[in-house]
C-alpha cells in the first residue's frame, strides 16, 4: 500500500514537473514572439517616418531630367516638372480595381517621363490628359519590379506593374529612369482619385525582417526543447 501511494505521488510529481517545464517554455516563447513583433513594428514605424520626412521635404524643380545617379538619389522626394502629356501613351496599371492611370509627359528638355495621374475605379472612363504645356508635382519613385502576380479577371491591356523597361518598347525615347505619382491636388485636377506612390523599402528592410524572424525561430525552438525535456523527465522516472 505504501509503495502504491509512493508511486502515485512520484508520478504526480513528474507530471507537475513536466507541466512546469512546458509552461515555462510557452511563456518564454510568447515573450520572444512579442519581441519579434515589437522589432518589426519599430522598424516599420521608423521607415514610414523616414519616407514621410522625404515627401515633406522641399519640392525639387526639374528644368531638365538629371543624370540617372541623381534621379536615384531623389526617390521619395516631391518633384515638379513641366511638359506636354502624350495622350497616346496612356496605360492602366494594376492587378485589381482601382487601377493606376499612367501617361507619359514630354518634358521641355525632350525626355519622356511616366506620370501616375491617379486611380480609376472599374466602369469609369479614363479622363483625357490635359493638353498644352502643363506643370505638375508628385512623388518620385523607381521602376517597379515584376513580382509575377497576374489576375486573369483583369483586361489584357492592364499591366500588372509599372515597369519602365516594358514602357520603353512603345513609348517615345529617351525615357526618364523614374516615375512621378501626382499628389492629391494634381490628381483631382485631372478627374482622378489620388494614387499612393510605390516607394522602395530601403536596404535595411530584409535585414530587420531577419532579426524579427530570428526571435520567432527561437520561440519555436524553445517550445520544442521544453516538450523534449518534459518527455525526457517522464521517461527517466519510468
Amino acid at each position: 500500500m505504501a509503495d502504491s501511494v509512493h508511486m502515485k505521488g512520484s508520478r504526480h510529481a513528474v507530471r507537475v514537473k513536466q507541466a512546469s517545464v512546458v509552461l515555462l517554455g510557452v511563456v518564454l516563447a510568447s515573450v520572444m514572439v512579442f519581441l519579434g513583433l515589437w522589432q518589426m513594428n519599430v522598424f516599420e514605424s521608423q521607415r514610414d517616418d523616414s519616407t514621410q520626412a522625404r515627401i515633406n521635404g522641399p519640392v525639387i524643380t526639374w528644368n531638365e531630367a538629371p543624370k540617372k545617379a541623381d534621379v536615384m538619389a531623389q526617390y521619395g522626394r516631391r518633384v515638379t516638372v513641366t511638359g506636354t502629356f502624350q495622350r497616346s501613351t496612356t496605360t492602366l496599371i494594376g492587378t485589381s480595381w482601382p487601377v493606376r492611370v499612367v501617361t507619359g509627359i514630354k518634358l521641355t528638355s525632350g525626355e519622356t517621363m511616366a506620370i501616375v495621374r491617379g486611380k480609376l475605379s472599374k466602369g469609369e472612363r479614363v479622363p483625357a490628359a490635359p493638353t498644352g504645356v502643363i506643370t505638375v508635382t508628385g512623388v518620385l519613385a523607381a521602376s517597379e519590379a515584376d513580382d509575377g502576380r497576374r489576375n486573369s479577371q483583369m483586361p489584357a491591356a492592364v499591366l500588372p506593374s509599372l515597369r519602365l523597361e516594358v514602357l520603353t518598347q512603345t513609348w517615345p525615347q529617351p525615357l526618364v529612369p523614374a516615375t512621378l505619382t501626382l499628389d492629391k491636388k494634381n490628381a483631382l485636377a485631372q478627374g482622378l482619385a489620388p494614387a499612393q506612390p510605390v516607394l522602395p523599402k530601403g536596404d535595411g528592410s530584409e535585414r530587420n525582417r531577419g532579426y524579427a524572424l530570428q526571435w520567432w525561430v527561437f520561440a519555436i525552438f524553445t517550445v520544442a526543447m521544453s516538450l523534449a525535456f518534459a518527455r525526457a523527465a517522464g521517461k527517466h522516472k519510468e
